[in-house]
């Protein structure tokens, strides 16, 4: 049976954004709509919802998709080829394929945003240039 709707506690956790462990990580990357979640599996497009904790960041990466966000709450800086953004709630952000960035929690709660992106950020690609889709790169 489709499985098209995804409900809160079916979310999960544990994509590449997340590399400290502990009991609250200062980087959450919660998947929504990833093959994982939902059947048939996307063609195109995958979202999830990033949290970043005060005084912390998302690893600098790239991938080899476009990628948008939305800023929801919070406030900080999207770092884009070193260059860095102010972003705060109600901001979108445009992201090219390839294109180094993260973005930074300057205020003093947790920043929250809406990341969509395409589909070759899940593990359909073999090695580019990594086991990852993702190209941490710090």
């Amino acid at each position: 049976m489709p499985k098209y709707v995804v409900k809160p506690e079916e979310v999960t956790g544990g994509a590449p954004m997340e590399r400290e462990t502990g009991e609250r990580k200062p980087v959450r990357d919660l998947k929504i709509i990833y093959p994982e979640n939902v059947d048939p599996d996307p063609k195109t497009l995958i979202l999830g919802v990033v949290e970043v904790d005060p005084g912390h960041h998302t690893p600098l990466h790239r991938h080899r998709c476009e990628e948008v966000y939305y800023i929801l709450e919070g406030e900080g800086e999207v770092e884009i080829e070193g260059q860095r953004y102010p972003v705060k709630a109600g901001y979108g952000v445009f992201l090219p394929e390839g294109v180094r960035h993260r973005i930074h929690n300057t205020g003093e709660r947790v920043l929250r945003y809406v990341a969509v992106g395409g589909i070759m950020m899940v593990p359909l690609v073999p090695k580019w240039p990594t086991e990852s889709p993702y190209e941490i790169l710090e």
